[in-house]
């Protein structure tokens, strides 16, 4: 594919990839009787998670948020439709810049009703095949367990180690992270620059089962794991997916301890989402749900070596 030119404007190339991968992507989904939605980019409440910075816009006099996923509302909607829904749409994250990050960026997003989040994982390996046939030699997929992958790479198990176990970890690899870092932030590191790095090149690999702790809005099962997943394609994470939260007392704790989180790390807490508790408490159908970076695949496809390469320029 062509280099983007001196003035940042993604190749002809790049910019037909993408139709092309959008088109599929519509066309997955018809075949699955999918339904295609479109929720507001602009909102009055954004999410509370302490990973996520979200950029907020003066609007009317009020303050308002360009939304970092569709995940909030996608859900309200799946109230009210009770039925398979997927949306291809902008979201903003502020601070994120480099090989792999911008501050806006293409997600795609959906959500299967009456599955769990093992069936979903089988779906998410279709799509990704069928969108990338011929641009990349995948030889297969495998799954292993988040518990599973920090012992075989990092040679510590993330259910019982310490802080100073992360930090001689850190340490025997290089890495020196700041002192102030939790268990949670050392597994969060150790994660992306040793256990992602070391996956096969040529492989799509799940990681299932995260701690507790890192549950977001996924369901925590009867072993006291969190049903979640990441996809990765070689050593870059794709997609991130739950079976989802659906009880409201539960989110408002965890929205609440998110709050918390971001004190303790020195950020803003945000005011949790009372849009979505309410939705919570109609009654979420049992679903699972997954978001896939739209601009890492189309990375992969084209051979960018950068994210801006997929992207054109904002002036």
């Amino acid at each position: 594919m062509k280099s983007p030119d001196h003035h940042g404007i993604p190749s002809r190339e790049a910019l037909q990839a993408r139709a092309k991968l959008y088109a599929r992507v519509r066309d997955f989904f018809a075949a699955r009787d999918v339904l295609e939605v479109e929720t507001p980019i602009l909102n009055p409440h954004t999410v509370t998670d302490p990973h996520i910075e979200s950029i907020g816009v003066s609007h009317d006099d009020r303050g308002q948020y360009l939304h970092t996923s569709p995940e909030h509302a996608m859900k309200r909607l799946l109230v009210s439709l009770r039925c398979d829904i997927y949306q291809l749409c902008k979201v903003f994250r502020a601070g994120e810049t480099g090989r792999f990050h911008h501050p806006e960026f293409t997600m795609l997003e959906w959500y299967r009703v009456g599955w769990n989040y093992q069936e979903l994982m089988r779906e998410v390996e279709q799509l990704v095949m069928h969108l990338l046939p011929g641009h990349v030699r995948l030889l297969e997929s495998g799954a292993m367990g988040y518990r599973e992958a920090f012992l075989r790479y990092c040679g510590l198990d993330p259910w019982t180690a310490r802080t100073e176990d992360y930090r001689i970890a850190c340490r025997d690899v290089g890495l020196a992270p700041s002192t102030q870092y939790s268990c949670d932030d050392y597994q969060a590191l150790l994660l992306d620059q040793v256990i992602a790095q070391r996956l096969p090149a040529d492989r799509l690999t799940f990681i299932y089962d995260f701690p507790v702790q890192l549950a977001s809005l996924a369901r925590i099962d009867s072993e006291g794991r969190a049903q979640r997943f990441e996809l990765y394609v070689g050593n870059l994470e794709l997609a991130n997916g739950y079976q989802e939260l659906t009880d409201a007392g539960e989110l408002a704790a965890r929205f609440e301890q998110d709050n918390k989180e971001r004190s303790r790390a020195g950020k803003r807490p945000m005011e949790p989402d009372p849009c979505l508790v309410e939705a919570l408490r109609e009654g979420l159908p049992d679903c699972a749900g997954v978001a896939l970076g739209i601009d890492r695949l189309l990375m992969l496809i084209t051979g960018a070596d950068r994210i801006s390469d997929v992207l054109a320029p904002r002036g």
